[in-house]
């Protein structure tokens, strides 16, 4: 584990200030004159050169004006000497999965893994999760799927996020600052605001024990879900945090009364505290057989998208004592809150065996980890291995609105700015008068995909669908809004509907209120190549799990100010997990998919390809792919339709070229021209990703 909050720098430093029950909460001097209702912050002191950083992480002397990738780098070193990983595994078979909410300065994301990455001297995958405040808590459960996949032999999990003062100030705006320290679960309501950086080291666990290291939890397993109801409000029935509980316990083969506590999300505020608590009451058994829980925000602050891995690590160094973190500042409960949640001024006794870490964000992208003390016997509960195939494709892009696109439509797809569309057949489906560009364009491709699968959700399908969204930045409508109301009239005329739309994840968000997809979701990126990444995930998440039905999947960009050659568009695809005897016709199946590092297409594309030995044809971004690829597919240019290069189709769209290119392999199956295609990505400087797609033909 590595960590730094405001606590301070490295475990050591944690542990002291847990076990004297000192929280990190104090004036700020970081926003000089600001006009917010708290000044009261959970910031890292050695920021502002307050505090030496110990050359042990990397840096010597005291520094001021941390990069987010520093910061996080900082905190990754310290796990990984705590690992000693040093010389142990190959770089090319370490991954790295970052979490964060705001990136760097809004604007840096999956660079800053690359950079973290480059840092650590790691060449395993870099994949980067954005679903604001639960971002971290998903990367450590995509972790273990990337570990249970023979993906990686370690993976570096975890996340970090900065206070901005544009942060600052979009949380005032939406009236939910605390004036004091924050209480959660009690009086004063309200959310104090933090920051910092914590990872830890994901093995298997055989590998650990046989490398003698120590073992501090194991995973045994996560769920996702979206609540579909609030850009901020949460559902205040708790139904979306209990999805993912469920979830999680599902995965890990609990029993919802096994659990003995919960680290939970408990932002300090009425609504998510009591909609919280009310999940754990409906999954984890009556009142008097609760599990103790604790809120450890009143120990750090909500530190964004970092808030799940640092009340992790919290949770993990307090079960060396056999107890838990304790919630600060109790003085009795609201309304639909727990009576006791571990309150006091210090570590609470507490044995853990069985526990989980929730989170819960903007967008309604709730996470639940189930972890606790190694239990070698655990099994997952789900470890199937189901087919997955293609059912709807939906497409928005300059050349305008198409279900299952032709191979010379998605060929033809140019770049440039969506202009006028007809949007009003889709206008029967959902209200577009609430979306934002990024939200309305995504919704639409998913409409889209759905209504191309003849696909109607409705009662307890809404909860067994989700969604994987690609997508590399913020939609850049809401952020330009929520920035020019500061510009024009200060930090506190920050707009609050915009400040509520512009994380990465937000698009997801609003798709899932429109549409009832209020299964698991999460929102990826590795810069180039994202959109397949996305739709890769997704088909292993049901080919794996027997609690999902349905996926839709997909990617979406939109025209970034200043940016040349922009293009902006979406593209969905619904992925089913289903029983073939059931439905019996053709198919577009997935026959393989593989994620390797970023220099690595020819494993990625082994992976994908198993034991195949050709295919009928290639799609790939530029010629870099198709000399890649050459040595695993040695007949790939004297094939029918040999290479089929995208790299010119859709400009400068980060995340859904590769999307694209996936669109157009189905199409060329489904046109009878190829039976089996092999798509790829090439350029992405994160990760490379391969998916096989074969024509299936089923019959009773």
């Amino acid at each position: 584990m590595g960590i730094v909050s405001a606590l301070g720098t490295g475990c050591p430093a944690h542990v002291d200030a847990l076990r004297a029950g000192r929280d990190g909460l104090k004036p700020t001097s970081r926003f000089p004159d600001s006009p917010f209702a708290s000044s009261i912050v959970g910031t890292w002191p050695a920021w502002d050169g307050r505090v030496q950083v110990d050359s042990e992480f990397g840096v010597k002397g005291a520094k001021t004006g941390f990069s987010l990738a520093e910061m996080a780098t900082l905190a990754a070193r310290e796990a990984w000497r705590g690992a000693g990983l040093d010389g142990v595994h190959a770089p090319n078979r370490v991954a790295l999965v970052f979490g964060t909410c705001f990136g760097q300065g809004f604007c840096e994301f999956h660079e800053v893994a690359e950079r973290v990455a480059r840092d650590l001297e790691i060449t395993g995958p870099c994949l980067t999760i954005s679903t604001a405040c639960s971002s971290s808590t998903t990367a450590v459960g995509l972790a273990r799927d990337l570990i249970r996949e023979g993906r990686a032999d370690a993976v570096v999990a975890g996340g970090a996020d900065i206070l901005l003062r544009e942060v600052m100030a979009g949380f005032s705006s939406l009236g939910v600052l605390c004036k004091e320290k924050c209480a959660p679960f009690s009086e004063p309501s309200g959310v104090t605001l933090g920051e910092g950086a914590g990872f830890v080291i994901v093995e298997p666990f055989e590998r650990a024990v046989a490398r003698g290291v120590q073992v501090h939890a194991q995973v045994f397993g996560y769920g996702l879900s979206a609540d579909g109801f609030h850009e901020t409000t949460p559902d205040p029935s708790g139904a979306g945090v209990a999805r993912a509980i469920d979830g999680a316990l599902h995965d890990a083969g609990w029993a919802g009364n096994e659990v003995d506590y919960v680290n939970a999300h408990a932002t300090g505020t009425v609504t998510n505290d009591r909609a919280e608590w009310l999940a754990i009451e409906r999954c984890l058994g009556p009142r008097a057989e609760q599990p103790l829980a604790s809120a450890s925000k009143s120990i750090f602050g909500h530190a964004q998208g970092a808030a799940g891995i640092l009340e992790l690590i919290a949770s993990l160094l307090c079960m060396q004592d056999a107890a838990v973190p304790p919630t600060l500042r109790f003085a009795g409960p609201r309304p639909g809150c727990p009576a006791d949640p571990a309150a006091g001024n210090a570590p609470r006794p507490h044995p853990v065996k069985r526990a989980l870490k929730l989170s819960a964000a903007f967008g309604g992208a709730n996470a639940a980890l189930a972890y606790g003390a190694v239990d070698a016997s655990s099994k997952s509960a789900s470890p199937t291995n189901a087919s997955v195939v293609v059912r709807g494709i939906g497409l928005v892009g300059p050349r305008g609105l198409a279900r299952a696109p032709s191979s010379s439509d998605l060929a033809a797809a140019h770049s440039g700015q969506i202009g006028t569309i007809d949007f009003r057949e889709l206008s029967r489906v959902f209200d577009p008068r609430r979306l934002d560009r990024s939200a309305h364009l995504f919704t639409s491709a998913a409409a889209l995909c759905l209504q191309d699968a003849k696909r109607v959700l409705q009662g307890n399908a809404r909860s067994r669908a989700g969604l994987f969204l690609a997508a590399t930045r913020m939609p850049a409508d809401s952020a330009n809004r929520c920035h020019e109301s500061i510009q024009r009239h200060g930090l506190m005329a920050s707009s609050a509907a915009a400040f509520a739309r512009m994380s990465v994840n937000a698009p997801a968000g609003a798709c899932a209120r429109a549409l009832g997809l209020l299964g698991p979701t999460t929102t990826v990126s590795m810069g180039e190549g994202s959109g397949l990444l996305a739709i890769a995930l997704a088909a292993e998440w049901l080919s794996r799990r027997t609690d999902t039905d349905c996926l839709v999947a997909g990617s979406v960009d939109e025209c970034q100010l200043g940016v040349a050659d922009a293009t902006e568009g979406a593209l969905c695809v619904l992925l089913d997990r289903m029983p073939f005897a059931e439905k019996p016709g053709s198919y577009i199946e997935i026959g393989g998919l593989g994620i390797a590092g970023p220099n690595e297409m020819q494993v990625a594309a082994r992976q994908a390809m198993g034991d195949r030995e050709s295919v009928d044809a290639v799609i790939g971004d530029g010629e870099l792919a198709k000399e890649c690829l050459a040595p695993e597919i040695p007949d790939a240019n004297r094939l029918p339709r040999g290479f089929v290069d995208v790299s010119r189709i859709w400009g400068t769209a980060e995340a859904s070229r590769s999307s694209l290119a996936f669109a157009l392999g189905c199409a060329l199956i489904r046109e009878g021209a190829a039976k089996s295609v092999l798509v790829t990505t090439s350029r992405s400087t994160s990760a490379s990703v391969a998916m096989l797609l074969l024509a299936n033909e089923e019959t009773v």
